[in-house]
């Protein structure tokens, strides 16, 4: 599973790649997130855009309280895919983190 930080205008954004258990214990949070009619706000167009996350099937943008994947929209109130994937920021890149929370 890849994971990129869209956060940058101009220059490669930063990615990485989850291990198996990483993959596993991602999709066990997404898969527990339910469908919303809800339409998420639009990132700005510059800084902090969300995480875009690709499995190879899907690609999903987890951008604050939301999850978004193919055509649906998946309701995150408490963050928990966005702060998951903070926590597994590798360290050479732990410097961005604080423009994500």
């Amino acid at each position: 599973m890849r994971v990129e930080i869209d956060l940058f205008s101009g220059r490669p954004n930063p990615a990485w790649t989850l291990d198996g258990g990483e993959a596993h214990g991602l999709r066990a949070i997404l898969a527990d997130l339910s469908q919303t009619s809800r339409r998420p706000p639009e990132p700005p167009g510059l800084g902090y855009r969300g995480f875009q996350v690709t499995d190879g099937a899907h690609t999903y943008r987890v951008y604050r309280e939301w999850v978004q994947v193919d055509s649906q929209t998946l309701a995150d109130p408490d963050r928990t895919a966005e702060r998951w994937l903070v926590d597994h920021v590798p360290g050479r890149l732990a410097a961005l983190v604080s423009a994500v929370i």
